[in-house]
């Protein structure tokens, strides 16, 4: 029996090794482990091997190996009949390892970025396997090929290098969903919780399939703020490959300049499917930002911003804020409009906070305030971002309106491209 303590071992070395039981009974060589990936730990439940001379696969409980040592896997005497793999069911909480994981792509939840498995690593204790490492780095590859221990010297001697490994610890790690089984024993609750800006680039990287199962296991909220972050030609293949249905939920949960943007890159086929399936209120939003330039005002202006009349009070001005400020793209500005949407004054959270509840806001507004016209380009509005640091600019119509307001981000998004001439 083996010692108490931990042992590592690699799937690349268990793989191919030789099943013996204990009286000395050759079984076969390993072709598989099998894992139960639902466990807080994952651990290997099963493994699957190959008698000699044999295109049959027979399956062996984890419960019946009693030794690793030797190189070889040993099995209890006795354990019962062989159990062959044909036309078998498995469990969907286990998966086969070399099918599932080796040479596949999973996601960094640590480092928030796509990498490919070359190796995994167990520690066996009290006789169970558990997965507690991926080897993602060139040295895991080189043990799979039976060039780790010859490369590494060689490094060493001639280029006074040494290899590194490249280890994330699994409850790092978020296997991609490759069909719909996986899809559902997977979680991806750990890649909601990451940055829309690392899931933007972890989506970025994955080929057209990898991206297409990642898509329909994310919710719309939590897609719809990584879209914002992504290269438009991502966004329009995502979007081309969604029902029109869904692609309108999660472009109604977009802010809606981002939106617009998006719903001009689209073929009109595909545009005209999602706009016929969006809330009629939203659809006509995007279609007023739709009707500008691009590069405009009125084409970088979002029209979900904060605007009330001057005799409201702060306190109603807060509550307003709370329960609004979750489908605003503007919160920290408080515009002040007259009943026809005239743009009267601005202030501000710091002023809401640092004066009394009661207080009207026309006593606090400030009236000097910099504003801009639809038609206005985007040097125009870079030249006013410059020069007063503000966070978001009022956009106004020709009948001193404010149609909306256009962030520093919308701007930076177009002047980017240009920034490094």
């Amino acid at each position: 029996m083996e010692a108490a303590g931990f042992e590592n071992h690699y799937l690349s070395s268990l793989l191919a090794r030789r099943v013996y039981s204990e009286n000395g009974d050759r079984l076969g060589k390993v072709n598989d482990l099998t894992l139960n990936l639902e466990m807080p730990i994952p651990e290997v439940v099963g493994l699957t091997y190959r008698p000699e001379f044999s295109r049959r696969r027979f399956y062996l409980s984890w419960n019946e190996v009693v030794n690793l040592d030797s190189g070889l896997v040993i099995v209890r005497t006795g354990y019962g009949p062989p159990l062959p793999m044909d036309g078998k069911m498995m469990p969907e909480s286990e998966v086969f390892l070399r099918d599932f994981l080796l040479d596949k792509q999973i996601v960094d939840v640590h480092g928030a970025k796509v990498e490919r498995i070359n190796d995994l690593m167990f520690i066996r204790s009290e006789g169970k396997l558990l997965l507690v490492q991926a080897d993602v780095g060139l040295k895991g590859l080189l043990r799979r090929l039976g060039f780790e221990k010859s490369v590494t010297r060689f490094c060493r001697w001639f280029f006074d290098y040494e290899l590194k490994d490249r280890f994330i610890a699994w409850n790092y790690v978020e296997p991609l969903a490759f069909t719909d089984r996986l899809k559902l024993q997977v979680p991806q609750s750990r890649l909601a919780e990451l940055h829309p800006a690392d899931l933007a680039d972890i989506i970025e990287d994955m080929d057209v399939h990898e991206r297409s199962a990642l898509v329909e296991t994310l919710d719309e909220e939590v897609l719809a703020e990584a879209i914002e972050e992504m290269d438009p030609k991502v966004q329009v293949a995502i979007m081309r490959r969604l029902e029109p249905d869904r692609a309108a939920d999660i472009i109604e949960e977009m802010s809606p300049d981002e939106a617009a943007d998006l719903i001009a890159d689209l073929p009109s086929e595909t545009a005209t499917g999602i706009l016929r399936e969006m809330d009629s209120e939203y659809e006509k939003k995007l279609k007023g930002l739709l009707a500008h330039e691009e590069d405009e005002a009125g084409g970088l202006m979002t029209t979900q911003f904060m605007a009330l009349p001057p005799d409201r009070t702060i306190v109603e001005a807060l509550a307003h804020i709370r329960r609004h400020a979750n489908e605003m793209d503007v919160v920290y500005y408080l515009y002040i409009v007259d009943s026809d949407g005239k743009l009267l004054g601005v202030t501000n959270l710091r002023e809401l906070l640092s004066n009394e509840i009661f207080t009207p806001l026309e006593e606090i507004m400030t009236s000097r305030m910099i504003t801009a016209k639809i038609n206005d380009g985007p040097e125009d509005l870079a030249n006013l971002f410059a020069k007063y640091g503000f966070r978001g600019i009022p956009i106004l119509d020709e009948q001193d309106r404010i149609a909306g307001v256009v962030r520093f981000k919308a701007l930076l998004e177009i002047l980017a491209p240009h920034l490094g001439k």
